[in-house]
Formats: structure tokens, sequence, C-alpha cells
């Protein structure tokens, strides 16, 4: 019998209840001994939800931790995003992921400990990613706090957790399972590639206040995307002057020194479905780094992920999605490591 029992509180967005019970007590605690090893799995889940009723149990009086653990109970699928600095990289938990929602993961300081246990630990899996293609999975060689803390700010009241494990090269975004397929498309040839950028230099540049005679001082980097959002691959085109701007300079009327231009297939050709610029000095908008693109609710449609370029910001993320012909921003991310 499956019991569902009555409503916590709402927290993360979604109304919550008391975990449900997926074998009576009989079963988890008594019948189970006596089920052959093959049902082990099964056990684990009884023990799961045992620990978790438990814990509401004896902490009638925490209603956050209530939430924590019943959200946990669940073990959604989540999101990572890599930092590295002076101390080494690390894999930071960002979001949920599925079709109930994608969220930002936000725990207190109790859940996040609970959180280094399931989801961090020395052996537990992660699956990297790059160009939006799932990498074959690897481990985690310890979690936050697995002994000693792996590392401390000072002040901080609540830690993100990061935890240390391989990390292949070009790889900025991991998931605690295995995305869906995305939807198939045609890829591009290289002649395809170079006729849908040939109109940045001619229309989209000079429209942004770039004339085309400057982009020669420009860096390029191109990406090509197999969203699935179309029949083609979607097209990331970053453009960065490497320029200094006095931080005196207004952005308004300057020339931007960093153009983000994201092209996809319409009925006549490939067309701008988003641009971003900046003059990327203190008085004017950071400049962007294209991360990855990864399916954040199951509809075999890729998102595109963005950072910044700032170091002082490794966690920042900007989350896009493909809306009535133009990408629009779904989610952004502005916490750090240390949040409250």
């Amino acid at each position: 019998m499956v019991d569902f029992g009555a409503p916590v509180h709402e927290t993360h967005g979604v109304r919550l209840f008391r975990p449900f019970a997926i074998a009576t007590p009989r079963l988890c605690g008594v019948a189970l001994r006596a089920l052959p090893l093959g049902l082990a799995l099964l056990g684990a889940a009884c023990d799961t939800t045992e620990r978790v009723k438990n814990a509401l149990r004896t902490d009638q009086g925490d209603p956050v931790w209530q939430g924590d653990s019943t959200l946990l109970a669940r073990h959604p699928d989540v999101l990572f995003r890599v930092t590295r600095d002076s101390a080494g990289a690390r894999v930071v938990p960002l979001a949920t992921l599925g079709p109930q929602g994608f969220r930002l993961l936000t725990l207190s300081d109790r859940g996040w400990r609970s959180f280094d246990l399931d989801y961090l630990v020395g052996g537990k899996p992660f699956t990297p990613y790059r160009g939006g293609r799932a990498l074959p999975p690897v481990t985690s060689m310890r979690g936050m706090w697995e002994g000693a803390p792996l590392d401390t700010i000072r002040g901080c009241s609540i830690l993100l957790p990061g935890a240390l494990t391989t990390i292949p090269n070009g790889v900025e975004l991991f998931t605690s399972g295995r995305r869906p397929p995305l939807t198939p498309v045609t890829p591009l040839s290289a002649g395809e590639l170079q006729t849908a950028i040939d109109a940045i230099p001619t229309l989209i540049a000079p429209a942004a206040g770039i004339a085309m005679s400057m982009l020669p001082r420009y860096r390029r980097d191109v990406y090509v995307a197999e969203t699935g959002n179309g029949p083609r691959p979607t097209i990331v085109v970053v453009y960065d002057d490497p320029e200094v701007v006095a931080d005196s300079v207004r952005q308004m009327g300057a020339r931007p020194r960093h153009l983000v231009v994201v092209l996809d297939k319409g009925v006549y050709g490939y067309k701008p479905t988003f641009t971003y610029t900046t003059l990327g000095n203190k008085r004017s908008p950071p400049r962007y780094r294209y991360l990855d693109h990864i399916d954040v609710d199951d509809d075999g449609k890729s998102e595109l992920f963005f950072g910044l370029t700032i170091a002082a910001a490794p966690l920042y993320t900007i989350v896009l999605r493909y809306e009535a012909d133009a990408w629009r921003e779904l989610l952004r991310n502005e916490r750090q490591r240390c949040h409250a």
C-alpha cells in the first residue's frame, strides 16, 4: 500500500509531503531479511525511506530540515558546475534536473552535509559532458566533509560543497545521472557553417555597433551545438577584443569589445536568435563564456549554458532556453560557494 501522507510545507517551489512508504514497515523491517540477495536494491530503498522517516519523526521542530530531507529522499538528478582555482578543480552542485522542473538547488547547512553523503563521497558516479554529449562516467575521489573538510571559507555559515574527481579536458558540466538522448539533427558541412556565419561581419556586427573593418581585432570562437531545437544545429559565435577599456568609459555609444551571436536555421537560412554585447569594463556587464549545452527537462532539446570570464565568479551561470524562435533566459545563478 502506498501512503503519501499529509503535506508538510511548501519549499523549492513545490508542495512537499512526508516521504511515502514504498513498502510496509513489516516488509522493510522484518520480512526483507528473508528475501534473496538479488533484492538488495529494494532493501537499500527501504533503508533510505526508513532513515528519512525517522529523521522527520525526530525533527518535527525543524521544518527546513524536513523539506531538505524530503527533497533528498527523491534523489533527483543534479547538475554540477566545474570550478577551478588555486586550490584545484571541484565539481559543485548547481540545480536539479528532470521533467519535474529545473531549479537551483538550495539547502541548509545540514541539508548540504546530507547531500555530501548521498552524492559526493568517494566512489559516487558523475557523468561529464563535452559538446552536449555524455562521456564515460567518472567517480568521486572524495566528498566535501569526508574526513577533514576539503576546504573552508572564513565566516561562511552555509558553504556549497565541492567534490574531487577526474575532470576530462574541455568539460564544464557534470550530472549525477545520464541525460536522455537529444532529438537528432542533420549535421552541418564546413561550407554550410561558413555561409551561416558570413552574415555576422556584414549585418549583425554593424547593427551591434562593431564596424566590419574592426572585426579583425577580435578573437573569434565558433561552437556548433546539436541541441535538437530545430532540424539543423545551433551555432554559437563569440567575438572578443582583448583591448582593456578604461573604467571611466561608458558603454552607451562605445564600440562593444565583446559580442555573442547565436544562430539557428530559419525558413530562408540561418538567422540570429540571440545576441549579447558589452564593453567589458567595470561600468558595463561582464563578458560571457560559452560552457556547453544540456537537456535540463527531459524534452530531448538542449539548453545553452554560459558563464562569465570573471575569475571571482566561477559559479555564475546563465541558462538559455529556445522558445518562439529565440533563445530566452531560463535561469541565472548568481550564488557563489559561500551563499549565506
